[in-house]
């Protein structure tokens, strides 16, 4: 999956969109899009029934790094630059940070209290989500998914979903894929805030920190790969990071948007 990543990163923000169309994949973004779009909209109807919904504490942060990421983010693909880009911030203890396909990123206050207190590490974890929308790796995990399952059913993305809620056989053998996910999402994320400003060894301590706390308890599936080794790959990306931070935000800050007014 990392065979194209290189070339998402094309000088800085201005570089021209790529025509990169993923093949091979069982749907199109169009209908994982639709079938995933609710599910933004029903977070941010739960915090609004508890009176949790919207920022109080981090408004100007969120908005001034979530623009900024959104004017790189638009630039790595043809897809990106038409992604309705949107970011809604809740305030529930059991939400840490999320996005869906068509590039709605969904963020908790409670977690950015505890573990994003720093503009770098808030920007690490923002470029970390929006890189899955970009990478699109909604629509992989589910055409994978799909080949684990008898080819003769037709299924519809729903269906995918509903295999998934019940299979737990089918969510480990999907295990390898999903933290490859990670992974990449990691690396993108990285890349795109240090040309966005963000100093690189300064995002790197939300993941050394993750990395200090890490119980490496076994977990019945694992989405996410041990924060060490994440951490590892993304010491070896520092390089290329230090690069971009340097070249990146002066490039880039003409097409910086004023703000996104996150909710």
């Amino acid at each position: 999956m990392l065979c194209w990543l290189s070339a998402l990163l094309v000088g800085a923000a201005h570089a021209g969109a790529l025509t990169y169309e993923p093949v091979a994949l069982g749907w199109s973004h169009d209908e994982v899009d639709q079938a995933t779009r609710g599910t933004a909209s029903a977070l941010a109807q739960r915090a609004e029934q508890t009176q949790r919904l919207g920022c109080q504490r981090h408004c100007d942060r969120l908005d001034a790094v979530f623009a900024r990421l959104v004017a790189v983010a638009r630039w790595q693909s043809a897809r990106s630059m038409g992604l309705r880009w949107s970011l809604t911030v809740v305030r529930l203890d059991d939400v840490e940070a999320m996005s869906l396909p068509g590039g709605q990123i969904v963020i908790s206050e409670a977690f950015i209290d505890r573990r994003a207190q720093t503009d770098e590490a808030l920007a690490f974890v923002l470029a970390h989500e929006m890189a899955h929308s970009v990478l699109e790796h909604e629509r992989q995990a589910l055409t994978f998914a799909r080949m684990l399952l008898p080819r003769h059913v037709p299924r519809t993305v729903r269906d995918m979903y509903t295999e998934m809620d019940y299979n737990i056989g089918l969510l480990k053998a999907m295990e390898p894929v999903v933290q490859q996910g990670e992974l990449e999402a990691d690396e993108l994320g990285l890349l795109m805030a240090s040309v966005a400003g963000y100093a690189p060894d300064a995002q790197l301590r939300f993941i050394e920190r993750e990395a200090e706390f890490d119980t490496l308890a076994a977990r019945l599936v694992s989405t996410h790969p041990p924060a060490q080794v994440r951490l590892e790959q993304l010491k070896a990306r520092l390089p290329w990071a230090r690069r971009l931070f340097d070249d990146g935000p002066a490039a880039a800050e003409a097409s910086w948007p004023q703000g996104f007014g996150a909710r």
